[in-house]
């Protein structure tokens, strides 16, 4: 047993919606969630910065001690991952990774759309984790740079529903069956991306995924928290506390969320 807390981290809040579904899973496991959101989006950075503020948000979560690490951050685990998981103890997931297997697990005809930020898209993230996983699949890729930044602003439905369609144009008259969502902020817009897509398109929250890889891990690794340990979750930010606070409380559906600013 051990009683360590988990760590997660993303660029803002759509790293929550990792959250959501890793207290689902393992409700006796405590968590410590940091979101950079005084440095969102990273989509736009290069990769020497997001390097660095990957590997900043990495060694807070090493002072508290946790005994896993979570990149709920597509550009985050695209970019840095490679980079930072030799250099640390703690084993990191990705949510690459664990999407890519979530939708081939999902797909009829092994056409598949990933829609994530420029930088995710440019390193052409899913594109190769597909090809390594099934060399037969055929992806679409989709850069959707200002779908983050409004999602954190909190704008009007309409706003997001008509910026998801636009995003979703490449798509049209195509035979894509399944469509990733390849930034966790995404899933907090979920509904608006359902409004946009043909019926017969699936769409994978590469969440639910990363959480099981995480029970999978931790069960291998011996690391599960004692049952009768009372769970404990922290959450940071280096932005704005009061948006984060309004925006966290909707995307976990609690109340009483409430952020730390470091």
């Amino acid at each position: 047993m051990d009683n360590r807390p988990i760590g997660l981290l993303d660029s803002g809040v759509g790293g929550l919606t990792v959250v959501k579904k890793v207290l689902e899973k393992m409700p006796h496991e405590s968590t410590i969630f940091i979101g950079d959101n005084a440095h969102i989006p990273y989509g736009d950075k290069s990769k020497e910065e997001i390097i660095a503020l990957t590997s900043k948000s990495v060694q807070f979560l090493l002072s508290q001690n946790v005994k896993l690490i979570i990149f709920a951050c597509n550009t985050a685990t695209a970019v840095a991952m490679e980079t930072i998981q030799p250099e640390i103890t703690p084993c990191i997931i990705g949510v690459v990774q664990a999407g890519s297997q979530a939708a081939l697990t999902k797909t009829q005809n092994k056409k598949i759309a990933v829609v994530a930020t420029a930088m995710t898209i440019a390193q052409h993230a899913y594109q190769k984790e597909l090809g390594k996983l099934d060399p037969e699949t055929q992806v679409t890729e989709i850069a959707a740079p200002e779908l983050a930044p409004m999602i954190e602003k909190n704008v009007a439905s309409a706003v997001k529903l008509a910026a998801v369609k636009k995003t979703l144009r490449p798509l049209a008259n195509s035979e894509v069956d399944t469509l990733i969502l390849g930034c966790t902020h995404y899933p907090i817009i979920q509904q608006e991306f359902r409004q946009a897509l043909p019926a017969n398109v699936q769409i994978v929250d590469p969440a639910d995924q990363v959480a099981e890889s995480a029970v999978l891990t931790l069960e291998k690794a011996g690391l599960n928290s004692s049952k009768a340990q009372h769970a404990q979750h922290e959450y940071y930010t280096t932005g704005d506390v009061l948006a984060v606070n309004q925006l966290g409380r909707i995307v976990l559906d609690d109340p009483d969320f409430s952020a730390y600013q470091l």
